[in-house]
């Protein structure tokens, strides 16, 4: 008989982080963490209501490949698709390896962790259980057949690794009695902005919601030389934010047009947007940058995303690996993000679940750029491979 699995990506962060100096380079992984994040993106936009939307595909693609390792024929295929390819042994180990290197960073700024509770009633399966070595997942037995204890351990573990910020992402009904083992994926990271934004600065400004509707909301103002590019086949322009701490950066996509968000997302989706952020240069001249402090949480349904992105058979297809003699099934997937930006720096985090039940120069300097993000658009928090990533139209989001 097939039992309950649950796996879970937990992202959070306060402040997100930069590598000055662009100290980065182009891979095939990160090419494929790209394109897959904005496919997901993009679908996660499409089903949106108010389209205010924050994601962590990266924390998804982790546990994938985990999971993978123990999969049935048929969801591996899908899942190695999804992850760029290549054999199963091959994806879990690329991905394993890049676990491995965001777990060494230091905690201070970025905490990486992968956690499998086991029932008390199983045991790991033997190979499943060396994949799980290779992403350094600890792992322990939880009793999930008194559902709310189970998920005060779980909670008190995501209390821990988010330092306090994310306190209670399980609640006593999304435990089945009958899990088998569950895996939670934490990506916590904090940081400043290279530069602050002066909050003296920041005043109410006009943000087109759309081309009829006009909103005001506080708009932080920094002038500041900045890498900055634009792609007219995209149909936008993108400036990075520099951070202190050495890692990430924060990338905002501003479309052309006032309503050209969705176009930018289709074409991103099919090509990604690594490209462009690879062909950000110094602008040659300062940036005055507008952007709104605002604050956005949103909630995906994983079970609608991730077929619609080609993974549609770990939720049908009994995984027969993950546990020793018996089988797994996914039967539902989640995640909870948000995103907060202000003018010390940005916060941002997410939470993924996937449950599965029983299958019964000296010239005079040019004049500064206008950059005004005065209407709907996408960041981007990422090194060469995206962390995180979201798009907001403001009207609905908390703004501060």
């Amino acid at each position: 008989m097939d039992k309950l699995l649950l796996l879970v990506t937990l992202v959070c962060g306060t402040q997100a982080f930069y590598m000055f100096g662009h100290e980065f380079s182009r891979t095939r992984l990160g090419d494929t963490i790209d394109k897959t994040s904005l496919k997901i993106l993009k679908e996660s936009y499409n089903l949106a209501d108010d389209k205010n939307v924050i994601a962590s595909p990266l924390g998804v693609m982790l546990l994938l490949s985990l999971y993978e390792s123990g999969a049935g024929a048929q969801s591996k295929e899908e899942i190695r698709e999804i992850l760029g390819g290549g054999e199963a042994q091959e994806s879990s180990h690329t991905y394993g390896l890049l676990n491995q290197r965001y777990a060494e960073f230091d905690p201070k700024f970025l905490t990486v962790a992968i956690k499998i509770y086991v029932s008390d009633q199983y045991k790991l399966a033997d190979a499943f259980s060396r994949t799980a070595n290779l992403f350094r997942s600890e792992v322990d037995n939880i009793n999930f057949s008194a559902p709310k204890n189970a998920a005060d351990i779980i909670n008190r573990w995501a209390d821990e690794q988010t330092q306090g910020h994310i306190k209670t992402p399980v609640s006593e009904d999304k435990i089945d009695p009958a899990t088998a083992v569950a895996m939670f994926n934490v990506i916590f990271f904090q940081g400043h902005w290279h530069v602050p934004f002066n909050a003296s600065e920041t005043e109410e400004k006009d943000f087109h919601v759309d081309e009829k509707t006009i909103i005001k909301k506080p708009t932080m103002r920094l002038l500041q030389s900045l890498f900055y590019t634009e792609n007219e086949e995209l149909g936008a322009k993108m400036i990075e934010l520099p951070y202190k701490e050495p890692g990430f950066r924060m990338v905002v996509v501003l479309p052309d047009k006032i309503d050209g968000l969705p176009a930018v997302l289709e074409k991103a989706a099919e090509k990604g947007l690594l490209e462009d952020v690879f062909n950000l240069s110094p602008a040659g001249r300062d940036i005055e940058l507008e952007i709104p402090k605002f604050e956005i949480r949103s909630g995906l349904d994983l079970n609608t995303i991730l077929p619609k992105v080609g993974v549609s058979k770990i939720f049908q297809e009994p995984a027969p690996a993950i546990v020793k003699n018996d089988q797994v099934v996914v039967s539902r997937a989640f995640q909870e993000a948000f995103v907060k930006v202000d003018e010390e720096g940005a916060t941002a985090g997410a939470f993924t679940g996937l449950i599965a039940v029983p299958t019964s120069s000296l010239s005079r300097p040019p004049p500064s750029l206008l950059f005004k993000v005065d209407h709907p658009f996408l960041i981007l928090h990422e090194e060469d491979k995206i962390l995180l990533l979201g798009h907001t139209h403001i009207k609905n989001c908390i703004c501060f």
